[in-house]
């Protein structure tokens, strides 16, 4: 069996959370955010991390201030890596606070984008209904039909 090469399964995700972090970088190719998002998997629990980079769309919605630190999100991607533990400087092997699942391919579906934090909520009133004027409240003339001839 080790003539073969393996390649990776299809292993999609996708996955509730609020925004946590999201940093602006500058790389090679051109601008990026990476994100955090914090996912619970059970009630009161410390959650996971979610950690992905983006430089399309989802880089366009945080400049215009539609991606938050605190807004909650749905993401569908694959999955890269998990690790519950990290080496410190000294070499020793020190556990996360949380599990961190490293995310590719990452995309937000139709309706992905929940709740924004209070603070960040535009005071915009939305309008509903239908304005009358009175001039067009007349009632419209009435047309009838002769009545056929049998």
């Amino acid at each position: 069996m080790t003539d073969y090469t393996t390649y990776a399964a299809f292993n999609s995700l996708t996955v509730n959370g609020r925004i946590s972090n999201i940093d602006l970088v500058n790389g090679r190719n051109g601008e990026f955010i990476a994100v955090t998002v914090i996912t619970n998997f059970m009630n009161n629990d410390d959650g996971a991390n979610i950690k992905f980079l983006n430089s399309n769309g989802l880089l366009a919605l945080y400049k215009n201030g539609k991606l938050p630190v605190g807004r909650m999100i749905t993401l569908t991607g694959h999955i890269k890596s998990i690790a519950e533990t990290y080496t410190n400087q000294q070499g020793e092997v020190v556990m996360l606070k949380r599990p961190t699942m490293e995310m590719v391919d990452v995309q937000v579906p139709t309706g992905g984008l929940g709740a924004m934090p209070k603070d960040k909520v535009e005071n915009t009133v939305r309008k509903t209904g239908v304005t009358v004027r009175p001039s067009d409240a007349k009632p419209a003339e009435s047309v009838l039909d002769k009545t056929p001839v049998f």
